[in-house]
């Protein structure tokens, strides 16, 4: 079915221009709901180029199309463009069970999946189903380079924001110490043993200036003890034990610096003025996650990244809700452009589907539904004329059904993806 609810008569003469072009330079993409049936995006492969990482964005989380589309296009890019691993939005610590069972390792693939993802991401069945197609690519043994998964968020995470569980970081880092270089971490894991209990939002508000410093200091001397001891952890464990349990104590940090720009979050649910300190240190750390899987990667790694529009844009978040803050806080791909530039693609996803009572879509959503077609991609940065100063002012893109990001198209993103329509994944049928 085509989309063509949007009438033509509420564009400007600039939107016109743009979607004639798209028109005639829209390339349709194949529709695959199954990672296991696969796809040609040999067309978008060729957008892609060398990129190390694409990021592929989502325009609400839950929706069945965007997710199919992200198994499918990685799928693909793993046997056509040697890919090597994909990253997700959803917690660093709790990722390492999904990146263990997709290596082979043992377990129930759902109960590997409740713990591994984060934000209930877990429900999803085409989270099973790339997890599960992942581990079988592995196993095959004449798949000689694996394939990984790693999350990039933020450890810890819940819906409320207490982050309650955000001491899984240190408990995994300083177990993994306690193992391999017990005299050599003793006094450090001493010295940090007395925050483990106010290692969370609420209880690191209670904490003093002095016992805050005292607590950030302690996680600095916990990094130093693994790279002054790099060649004695490296001998008593693995590579992949030393690397994951650093980037722990690493996400501590992460942790750390969003504690204490937090805010007492409004009991109503309503975004604060100030909350954007918050979110901007939750974007660093999830580009600075997504550089470390990279360089797990090796030289040869490419990644697929897949988070909302909201994480993968190069710009700072602006419009809708987050027209409240204070200061508009830098994506992660703000920082991921500034760190990779050309080895960074970013794939931006629309949709005018909006949820019951809420206003029209955005204006890009508006005018890649008037092209008329049902899933399509268009290189944005290929356009010129006037086209391309549509394209090069600031516009809105839906987000989560609800609300809109406000964005310059070709400053954002490198390309768009369109979906006619969005339905909810499979767990919801």
């Amino acid at each position: 079915m085509l989309f063509n609810a949007i009438p033509a008569t509420a564009a400007t003469p600039a939107e016109d221009a743009f979607v004639a072009w798209a028109r005639t330079h829209a390339i349709d993409l194949p529709v695959c709901s199954s990672i296991l049936s696969g796809a040609d995006y040999s067309n978008l492969a060729k957008r892609i180029g060398s990129a190390r990482i694409v990021a592929l964005g989502e325009p609400v989380h839950g929706a069945h199309e965007p997710l199919a589309f992200r198994n499918c296009l990685f799928r693909y890019l793993v046997e056509k463009q040697g890919f090597t691993a994909i990253a997700l939005e959803s917690g660093l610590h709790e990722s390492r069970r999904l990146h263990d069972y997709a290596a082979g390792g043992r377990g129930d693939v759902r109960d590997v999946a409740r713990r591994g993802f984060t934000w209930g991401f877990w429900r999803y069945p085409e989270n099973i189903e790339l997890l599960e197609w992942i581990r079988a690519y592995n196993l095959d043994p004449q798949h000689t380079r694996k394939v990984a998964v790693y999350g990039i968020d933020v450890s810890g995470g819940d819906a409320d924001g207490a982050w309650a569980r955000a001491r899984i970081t240190l408990d995994d880092g300083l177990a993994y110490l306690a193992r391999a270089a017990p005299a050599q971490s003793a006094r450090v894991r001493k010295d940090i043993a007395p925050f483990l209990g106010h290692f969370s939002a609420p209880a690191y508000r209670a904490l003093s200036g002095k016992e805050r410093t005292a607590l950030r200091r302690s996680l600095v001397r916990v990094l130093e003890i693994f790279d002054s001891n790099r060649a004695v952890l490296l001998a008593a464990s693995s590579r992949k034990d030393f690397d994951w349990a650093r980037q722990n104590i690493v996400a501590a940090q992460q942790l750390q610096v969003l504690f204490e720009v937090s805010e007492t979050p409004d009991p109503g649910g309503r975004l604060l003025p100030g909350e954007y300190r918050a979110d901007a240190a939750r974007e660093a750390a999830m580009a600075d996650n997504a550089m470390w899987a990279l360089h797990r990667e090796g030289p040869e790694g490419r990644i697929l990244l897949f988070a909302h529009n909201g994480h993968i844009m190069n710009v700072r978040t602006r419009g809708g809700i987050w027209s409240v803050y204070a200061k508009p806080p830098a994506a992660m791909g703000f920082h991921l452009r500034r760190a990779l530039g050309r080895d960074l693609l970013i794939i931006a996803a629309s949709s005018p589907t909006r949820g019951e009572g809420a206003g029209g879509p955005g204006e890009i959503d508006t005018a890649l539904a008037r092209v008329g077609r049902e899933h399509f991609l268009v290189d944005i940065h290929s356009a010129t004329g006037l086209p391309a100063q549509w394209l090069s002012r600031e516009k809105h893109l839906s987000a989560n059904y609800t609300t809109e990001s406000l964005v310059c198209p070709r400053q954002a993103f490198d390309l768009l993806i369109f979906f006619d329509r969005l339905t909810r994944s499979q767990k919801d049928r």
